[in-house]
């Protein structure tokens, strides 16, 4: 029988699975890399709004809140914490079974703590998986494009409130641990999709 290239053996040698996170703002064009990614390598595309999106919005509306909110203390203290477990429960348990894994989120909280990010790191090195990250680089015109093209009822907020929403971003923000940059902005001269298979490239390399 063939064997998926793409796939770890829990059999194989230590280092030679790899949980990539894919981080970025909200328009950035995580989900796109991170299936370019996914495609490129034949990982496991883990991304947090497919996961979790259905159990947010009805949190949300049992805790009498807005299931579309992403930005209130009720998400921020309730909704996120689940979302991001979730998220990475699935991941370990691809990582497990010997199986790569994409993992897309935001990451912005995670990405900007070295506590979480060296507790990460030695979390992978007990499951025998190399740590990558891939920061989506992007500017706020390409990222309001893309909200806007994206017609999701869940960027209504952020389109609504722009300035406030924006003064909270920070785009010249990288994430504490090593990690490799895709520059998404819009006219950009390298497409996304070289620059994401450039990266795939670095990874298969290293793992």
């Amino acid at each position: 029988m063939l064997r998926d290239p793409g796939a770890c053996s829990v059999t194989t040698v230590l280092g030679t699975c790899t949980l990539a996170l894919v981080a970025g703002y909200a328009g950035s064009g995580k989900s796109e890399a991170g299936k370019l990614l996914a495609a490129a390598t034949g990982w496991a595309m883990l991304d947090k709004d497919t996961i979790s999106r259905p159990m947010t919005e009805r949190l949300l509306q049992a805790l009498g809140g807005d299931p579309d909110d992403r930005h209130s203390p009720t998400y921020l203290e309730h909704a996120r914490p689940l979302e991001y477990a979730c998220l990475m429960k699935a991941a370990w348990e691809n990582l497990e079974c010997g199986t790569s894994v994409v993992a897309v989120a935001p990451f912005l909280m995670e990405s900007a703590d070295a506590e979480w990010a060296s507790r990460l790191a030695r979390r992978c090195g007990r499951a025998g998986a190399q740590l990558e990250t891939v920061w989506v680089h992007s500017d706020l015109e390409s990222m309001r494009d893309r909200l806007i093209s994206r017609n999701a009822s869940r960027d209504t907020w952020k389109l609504t409130h722009w300035p406030t929403y924006t003064s909270g971003i920070d785009t010249g923000r990288r994430p504490v641990m090593s990690h490799h940059v895709i520059d998404n902005r819009v006219g950009t001269s390298r497409p996304l999709a070289e620059q994401v298979e450039s990266i795939a490239q670095r990874m298969r390399e290293n793992s």
